[in-house]
């Protein structure tokens, strides 16, 4: 009988943690091993740079994750005849908790790309590049200016370090995504955001912004600037820890700090 895996499954999901299972192999010559594979892109392959070190047995409990992100899981098993190894019939799907959220002093609940007060003193409307723009741009995630020319200024994601970030996309309780094309409302120097702390914040600490393809990056993430030559985007109104929205008021385009 071919060496087969069962179905994966879904136990608990946190902000930072997911907790899930797998059912047995079947099939082949026992005892079996297994390996768990994790990726934040759909379809992807068991490899090398997937692998979650360690895990081996039919249950993971996955920690260290990034709040509010969708991750795809599958299993490699093999049997003690070293059958060439099966992958998981299908993958499965886990998007941890968003951050906590906790009310303002007006009774609020405030969301990542929420202007505070609903303040709108420089929100420009921009779009998300046609042409150049790739994936997907959410509420609270940084832009750059692209380099078509022409009309209604143009954006992307902002995607290195040195980026220099013009805005933040804001939060919009219609649209929670924009695709390449779309028209998105981004707020500027003098505006108050809810960003994610994807550090300890201090209030008036100097921050950053972390690109796309960094954790925490396409979630509105924001850290400590603290030395280096690094873009400065606001200074923190409040107190943060890791994982939790607190209020930064806009200095972008952003300067540099060194």
């Amino acid at each position: 009988m071919a060496l087969t895996v069962g179905s994966l499954s879904q136990v608990s999901v946190l902000s930072t943690t997911d907790v899930l299972a797998a059912s047995a192999a079947t099939g082949g010559t026992t005892p079996y091993s297994y390996q768990w594979y994790r990726s934040t892109a759909t379809g992807f392959s068991p490899g090398a740079g997937n692998l979650i070190s360690g895990a081996t047995a039919l249950g993971l409990n996955d920690s260290g994750l990034t709040p509010g992100t969708v991750y795809f899981y599958k299993v490699v098993a093999q049997d003690s005849a070293a059958t060439p190894s099966v992958v998981s019939y299908t993958q499965l799907q886990v998007t941890t908790l968003a951050p906590s959220l906790s009310q303002n002093q007006f009774s609020e609940a405030p969301y990542i790309g929420q202007v505070d007060l609903s303040y709108n003193y420089n929100t420009k409307s921009m779009q998300f590049d046609a042409v150049l723009g790739t994936g997907t741009l959410v509420a609270g995630q940084a832009v750059k200016f692209s380099t078509t020319a022409g009309g209604i200024p143009k954006v992307v994601a902002c995607t290195a370090t040195s980026d220099v970030c013009v805005g933040f996309v804001n939060y919009n309780i219609k649209n929670p995504q924009f695709v390449p094309g779309d028209i998105v409302e981004v707020s500027q120097s003098g505006n108050v955001m809810y960003v994610y702390a994807a550090l300890a914040v201090s209030r008036g600490n100097q921050l950053t912004s972390l690109p796309a393809g960094v954790a925490g990056g396409c979630n509105g993430g924001v850290v400590p600037a603290i030395g280096g030559s690094l873009p400065i985007v606001g200074y923190a109104l409040d107190t943060a820890a890791i994982g939790q929205l607190f209020r930064i008021n806009l200095t972008t385009p952003a300067f540099t700090l060194g």
